[in-house]
Order: C-alpha cells, then sequence, then structure tokens
C-alpha cells in the first residue's frame, strides 16, 4: 500500500515537473524546475539520502562531458571558427551550395563536439553570411539544427543521450561501432538527402546581409585542438576511460588555442558556460531515478518488455517509436534518463531495444521543437538574429527528412543487430 502511495506521488512530481519546464511558472528557469522536481523526488522517493548521492556521484562523467562541451563551444569562438565558418558559407553562391556546406561541416562538428555544439557554431555563421529573410538563410538555418540531430547518433559522444547508454548498459566502444553506428549513418545520410533536396535552388539572396566577415585570429591551433579531440574520443572508447574527462581536457586546450591568437574576451565564456545545466542534468537524474524505483513506471517497463520478445526489426523500431514520442513530448534528455532507467531496471543487454530507443531519443526528437536541447539552443539563437520559427513552421519542415532518417536508422539498425 505505502509502495502505491510512493508510486503516485512520485508519478505527480515527474508531471508537474515536466509541465513546469513548459510553463516556467513564476519566471522560473529549466534548472531551477528540474532542482525543485529532484528535491522533491529525492525527499519522497525510495533512494534515501545515500542513494541519492550515489546517483549524482555515478553521473560525474556525464556531468563532466556538460562542462567540457561548453567550454569547448565558448574557445571555438574565441578562437574566431565561427567568423571562419561563416566565410566560408559567404563564399557559397548558391542556395544548395551553402545547405550543402552546412550538413558536411555540421555532420563534421555533431560526430566530434556533440549536436549541442553545432547550432552553437553554425547558426551565428548563417546568419553573418546572409540576410535572416532570405529563402538561403532560412534553408541554411534548418540545415543546421536537422543536422545537429540526424548525426547526433554517429558516436558515442556525438549526443549526450549516447553516453548515457553507453555508459548505462557498458556497450563498449567496439559494440557501439558495431551496433549503433550502422544505424547513425544510414539516418544521417537520409537526413541529409531529404534536407538537401527541399532546399532552394538557384543563387543565394544576400540582400541587406553584413559582409564583413573578415577573420583575425589563425585557425590552425583550433582545428589542430578539433582533430586532437576526435583522436583521443576514440583511444579513449578502446581503452575506457571517462569521456567525460576528455571533453574537459578538450575544453582547456582549446581555450589555450583561442589564447594564441590573443586575448579572449570573457563575455564569450560566460555567454557559453552555464553552471544551471549541470544542475538540471543532475536534478532530472535524481527525480527519474526515484520515479523508476518506486515503480511508477512499471507500466512503460511492460510496454518494452514485450516489444523486446519481438522479432529484431518490430523491436527496433517499436524502441525507436517510443523513445521519439517521449521525447517530443518532454524533451529527449528526461526521456533518455526514463527510457535507460527503465531498461536497465530488467536483466538482460536488452541490445536491439537500446539500439531502438538510441535512434528515436536522438535522430526522433528533431520532429518538434522542443524534442532535443540542441532545437532549443538554435531556436534562441535565430531569434536572437531576427528570425523568428514558430513550432508549426518547424514542425511541417522537420516531419519528412525526420521520418525518412528514423526509418532508415531503424532498418539499418535492426540489420545490424540481427548480424552480430
Amino acid at each position: 500500500m505505502l509502495r502505491g502511495v510512493q508510486a503516485l506521488l512520485l508519478g505527480a512530481v515527474l508531471l508537474a515537473t515536466v509541465a513546469a519546464l513548459y510553463l516556467r511558472p513564476f519566471g522560473a528557469r529549466d534548472w531551477q524546475v528540474a532542482a525543485a522536481g529532484g528535491a522533491a523526488a529525492w525527499a519522497l522517493g525510495p533512494l534515501g539520502l545515500r542513494g541519492g548521492a550515489e546517483v549524482v556521484a555515478d553521473a560525474a562523467n556525464i556531468l563532466a562531458f556538460f562542462l567540457g562541451l561548453m567550454l569547448i563551444a565558448a574557445g571555438a569562438e574565441a578562437a574566431g571558427l565561427y567568423a571562419r565558418v561563416a566565410a566560408l558559407l559567404a563564399a557559397r553562391g548558391t542556395a544548395r551550395g551553402r545547405v550543402g556546406i552546412v550538413l558536411l561541416t555540421g555532420a563534421g562538428i555533431t560526430a566530434v563536439l556533440s549536436n549541442d555544439a553545432t547550432p552553437l557554431v553554425l547558426t551565428p555563421a548563417i546568419f553573418a553570411a546572409g540576410a535572416a529573410g532570405a529563402r538561403s538563410t532560412t534553408d541554411a538555418a534548418f540545415a543546421a539544427t536537422f543536422i545537429a540531430d540526424g548525426a547526433s547518433l554517429l558516436l558515442p559522444v556525438s549526443n549526450p543521450v549516447n553516453l548515457l547508454f553507453f555508459e548505462r548498459f557498458d556497450l563498449g566502444f567496439g559494440g557501439y561501432l558495431r551496433t549503433v553506428t550502422p544505424a547513425a549513418l544510414a539516418g544521417a545520410a537520409a537526413m541529409m538527402l531529404a534536407t538537401w533536396r527541399r532546399s532552394g535552388t538557384g543563387r543565394a539572396d544576400d540582400a541587406g546581409a553584413p559582409r564583413r566577415l573578415a577573420v583575425g585570429r589563425p585557425a590552425a591551433p583550433a582545428l589542430a585542438v578539433v582533430t586532437g579531440l576526435a583522436a583521443a574520443y576514440v583511444a579513449a572508447g578502446v581503452l575506457d576511460f571517462p569521456l567525460g574527462a576528455v571533453t574537459l581536457a578538450g575544453g582547456a586546450a582549446m581555450a589555450a588555442a583561442a589564447r594564441l591568437g590573443g586575448p579572449i574576451d570573457g563575455t564569450q565564456y560566460r555567454r557559453h558556460v552555464a553552471p544551471g545545466v549541470l544542475v538540471f542534468v543532475a536534478g532530472l537524474l535524481l527525480l527519474v531515478e526515484n520515479v523508476v524505483a518506486a515503480g511508477a513506471l512499471d507500466w512503460l517497463a511492460g510496454l518494452l518488455g514485450w516489444l523486446e520478445a519481438r522479432p529484431a526489426l518490430v523491436t527496433v523500431a517499436g524502441g525507436a517509436l517510443v523513445a521519439a514520442v517521449l521525447a517530443n513530448l518532454m524533451n529527449n534528455w528526461p526521456a533518455a534518463l526514463l527510457l535507460a532507467a527503465t531498461i536497465g531496471s530488467r536483466p538482460g543487454d536488452h541490445e536491439a531495444l537500446v539500439v531502438g530507443t538510441l535512434i528515436g531519443a536522438t535522430i526522433g526528437a528533431n520532429f518538434t521543437v522542443v524534442g532535443s536541447l540542441s532545437t532549443v539552443f538554435w531556436l534562441s539563437l535565430a531569434r536572437q538574429h531576427g528570425a523568428d520559427y514558430g513550432p508549426g513552421r518547424y514542425a511541417r519542415r522537420a516531419f519528412w527528412p525526420t521520418l525518412a532518417a528514423v526509418t532508415a536508422a531503424a532498418a539499418a539498425g535492426a540489420a545490424a543487430v540481427g548480424w552480430s
């Protein structure tokens, strides 16, 4: 009886927290809502003081990863990489040429620096290279956010969601490359093709665009850091070294690379490095772990268990559908936390279900503006540059590229699981 009451109370806390993330009561920020929800679940939940502290301690690598990403993004701007990308885009005279550059560059940035870094690097560059109201600028801007999610399954570090599952289920670097990366490649290719084909043709309309794209810092040190970081990620994955520590080191190295070009503007770091993000991550983690431990999500465990008993294609596609629905209702980070904790509460390696869930929580999060943190970053940056893309407009443009990507990824993922 007491367990049932506890499950109901924690379910109510979860629903209230998700609703508050949308409604922002009293002007509360995301991290404040997550902290309140996590504290309430900690007080009401079954884990207790020590259990909750262990949950946060176990998440140290993920928290370090988030902090490292913010440092890398700040260093990339200070090193002049944004201006370099803007100059590269401005040099392309056709609309599809710019979209192609955005897709290729975005896929590379996402693979190495994560999907959250992609809009931070590309969005300011796109609006520096073209007028905010131009069709070519709009196409390039949407291409940036689509590829941020579309390519975010390529490596364990390409999305914080990947790292969560990578650690929770001990996938190993080889296992990830064998079962998840084939799905990621198929999904990214489908996303890129669908986005490129739907972009405008003809010359880019640059009327009214700012034309001063001079670059005053050398790019070589920052590019060397990106290259070294990619190699370090591969080595760390093979040696089972914490990827969060590698990311923190990459942030320090990017700051050093930026400093080689001259003094660093501290406002750039204050703009990118937000301690509230770490509170947001830890608060939601505490909330979800208590909710699952109390049995409030037994119905979800039953659904996932039913899917897991089906053939690989049904398991992968079903897991992708469930994850995509949850991600676009509550954002992919809390959705991934719920799914990882629920799947992990049952014995087994859950290979096919993990692959499907990852597809839905990363690529499938692209259907709506609230599905992914990277999309939220992108929308905020676009508004700062005078472009207001509403939720309806975003959903219409995102539907077919995202559906194509999820479908291709699920088919490739099921095949990879079947062959492994």
